[in-house]
C-alpha cells in the first residue's frame, strides 16, 4: 500500500497523483466526516468499498504497530 500527501491550492481544490487517477478513474464518489473520507469510483458497489476499507484498516494497524515499536516513524 502507498501513502501519499495531498494539499489544497490557494483556491482550496485537491491535486490527486497521477497514479490515483489512473487507479479510481474520472469520476468519484466521496464519503467524509469530520477527521477521514473514502474516495471510490462512481459507481462501485458499497460492498467492494467495505472490502477495501477493512484491507486498508489492517495496513493502517500495521503501521502503527511499527511506530509504537519505533520500527519507522515515516510510514
Amino acid at each position: 500500500m502507498v501513502k501519499f500527501k495531498v494539499k489544497a491550492n490557494q483556491s482550496g481544490q485537491y491535486y490527486l497523483p497521477k497514479e490515483v487517477r489512473e487507479e479510481l478513474g474520472e469520476k468519484l464518489e466521496l464519503i467524509c466526516n469530520a477527521r477521514a473520507a473514502v474516495i471510490f469510483p462512481e459507481g462501485i458497489s458499497l460492498n467492494t468499498v467495505i472490502k477495501s476499507l477493512e484491507i486498508i484498516q489492517k495496513d493502517l494497524i500495521h503501521r502503527q504497530t511499527l511506530m509504537e515499536e519505533g520500527k519507522n516513524e515515516n510510514l
